[in-house]
């Protein structure tokens, strides 16, 4: 029998392949409606592939993920990303026979496209979807949507070895990546001159992917907090490979490549080549700098003494070192204070035995001093006697007697 804290693993893998497919199946139905032709049908493979490929997964990975690797995503991209080209396209050529219909020298970037639904028959029975958008709404939904899809399939798909809160972190870190492609992909493509620039769509769509499958990746970026036992571990290793290439290190070096350095590039050719200079351009040609340089510093502090030699990794021991001599100090000066306790009682005790001994010697002594006093003031009295019956006799030296002694006495 399946225990409810298996089964529930499993019930989210299903529900986001589940929203995968929904979402997928739409975007190929909008690209062949818009084509008209049903070859199109064929992006829709992929798609198919998800059960089989969530059978396998559950069956032989452990805790339902792959560790590097996330294949349920690399189907849902592969089935959704062309579709999306093929719609950007579609945007392009209306585009241009409007500007050759009108004879403009170049093109608006505020046409208006015409609305339409989806509607489909299948087996002779009538499908549709009571929407009516604009054709560049809908390709914008449909990349917003998928964006969205993307941060909740990660929410929904087994964790794997992420805890708790590294997994909620990481979503966190999903939605800012997922918020700066959708502004990548909607500033660039609004540009004047990049609107009728068949070459510069083809360059942004391919940026674009480049950096959506980067979410195919399972990155654990994200660190929990660390115990001692932890730290020192990584303080050990923090000279070899294990160190220079963990999973921090791994997760910065994607978003660099993968989004914010091709990201940076286009931005900063259109400035230059083209002369763009809208204010959202350059702010994001900002920020974009900005992360990279982040992210650089981020990767030069972190423990890697192979590439960054007496940086973090002896800090981190001497830190360590200083945890551990101050809390045997604190242990030590515990037990002192405790060993002072007990020496103070004993002494205490000795001294006021010492105090009683003491009075006990001192009462007899003074006895006794009261004794010899009485003796002597006996001998004292005979003494004055014989002294009163004898002359007391003086005898001066020299120059010491008084001048009123003569010198022939």
């Amino acid at each position: 029998m399946v225990s409810c804290g298996m089964l529930q693993p499993s019930l989210k893998a299903v529900l986001a392949r589940c929203l995968f497919a929904i979402h997928g199946i739409i975007t190929i139905w909008r690209v062949t409606e818009v084509n008209s032709d049903t070859v199109y049908y064929l992006l829709i493979i992929p798609v198919l592939l998800l059960p089989l490929e969530m059978i396998v997964t559950l069956k032989f990975a452990d805790n339902g993920e792959w560790k590097w690797f996330c294949p349920s995503v690399l189907l849902y991209l592969t089935s959704v990303v062309p579709g999306l080209w093929l719609l950007q396209f579609d945007l392009y050529e209306t585009r241009i026979d409007y500007r050759d219909s009108n004879d403009l020298e170049d093109c608006s970037g505020e046409f208006a496209y015409n609305s339409s639904g989806l509607t489909s028959d299948v087996a002779g029975l009538q499908i549709s979807i009571p929407l009516s958008l604009a054709a560049d709404v809908w390709a914008i939904t449909l990349e917003q949507i998928l964006i969205a899809l993307l941060i909740v399939g990660r929410w929904l798909l087994p964790k794997g070895a992420l805890t708790r809160e590294q997994l909620s972190q990481l979503l966190l870190v999903y939605i800012g990546m997922g918020a700066d492609i959708l502004e990548f992909f909607g500033e660039s493509v609004e540009e004047e001159a990049v609107v009728c620039n068949l070459p510069l769509i083809t360059l942004i769509m391919l940026f674009w992917s480049w950096s959506l499958s980067q979410f195919t990746l399972v990155r654990t970026s994200v660190s929990a907090p660390q115990t001692k036992d932890t730290k020192r571990r990584k303080s050990m290793v923090s000279g070899g490979l294990g160190g220079c290439f963990g999973s921090e290190i791994w997760g910065l070096c994607i978003t660099i490549v993968m989004q914010d350095g091709p990201f940076l590039v286009m931005r900063l050719y259109l400035i230059i080549a083209y002369n763009a200079s809208s204010q959202l351009l350059l702010f994001f040609t900002i920020k974009n700098i900005l992360v990279i340089l982040l992210q650089l510093y981020r990767m030069a502090i972190l423990p890697c003494a192979s590439l960054f030699p007496g940086e973090s990794g002896d800090h981190d021991i001497e830190g360590q070192q200083a945890e551990d001599t101050t809390d045997k100090s604190n242990e030590g000066s515990q037990a002192g204070d405790d060993d002072d306790e007990e020496k103070s009682e004993e002494s205490n005790r000795e001294g006021d035995q010492g105090l009683d001994n003491e009075g006990q010697q001192v009462e007899k002594t003074t006895g006794k001093s009261n004794e010899g006093f009485q003796a002597d003031d006996d001998d004292d009295d005979g003494d004055d006697d014989d002294e009163e019956e004898q002359p007391e006799e003086v005898n001066y030296k020299g120059d010491q007697r008084p001048s009123w002694i003569g010198t022939n006495m």
